[in-house]
Parts: C-alpha cells; structure tokens; sequence
C-alpha cells in the first residue's frame, strides 16, 4: 500500500529534477570537482594536488563550500550536498 502511495509521488519528483551538471545546476565545474574529490574522502593535501593549488587555496575552496551548503563539518556539507542532489552517483 505504501508502495502506490510513494512511487508514483517519486515519478512526478523525478520528472521536475535538475540533473547534477546540467545547465540547471548552481554549481561550476570547479565546484563539482572538489565536491567529487570531498566525497571520495580525500584529505585537504590530496585535494589540493589534483586541483593543481597550494593546500590553503584548497582549504579556502572547501571551507567557501561548507559555508554555502551551510555545514560545520564535510559530513554536514556531504549530506546537505547530497539533499541538494549536487553528488553525482558512483557508478
């Protein structure tokens, strides 16, 4: 019973949401990139190697992106990312 009730509410969601990376989405291929790179658990100095940037550049980049997700912590800004519909997901 639940089943009828919720699928076909996710079906009308789904057809209203913005697909990660599309022309709809609020994020800019560098954001994208170091939200991929946070998920994947990444610590700041390895971040800050794969974007080619000194690790304070880094932490300012990921500290602006905790402060716009509104999150304290990067478990915070992953789940308010992934709310947001912002995580792409891993194949």
């Amino acid at each position: 019973m639940l089943r009828r009730t919720v699928l076909p509410m996710f079906d009308a969601l789904w057809e209203c949401a913005t697909r990660v990376g599309s022309a709809g989405s609020p994020l800019t291929v560098d954001q994208r990139e170091l939200l991929a790179l946070l998920a994947a658990g990444l610590k700041d100095e390895s971040i800050a190697r794969r974007l080619g940037v000194h690790v304070h550049t880094a932490r300012r980049r990921i500290s602006r992106m905790r402060n716009e997700l509104g999150a304290d912590t990067r478990f915070q800004a992953g789940v308010q990312a992934a709310d947001r519909g912002w995580l792409r997901p891993v194949p």
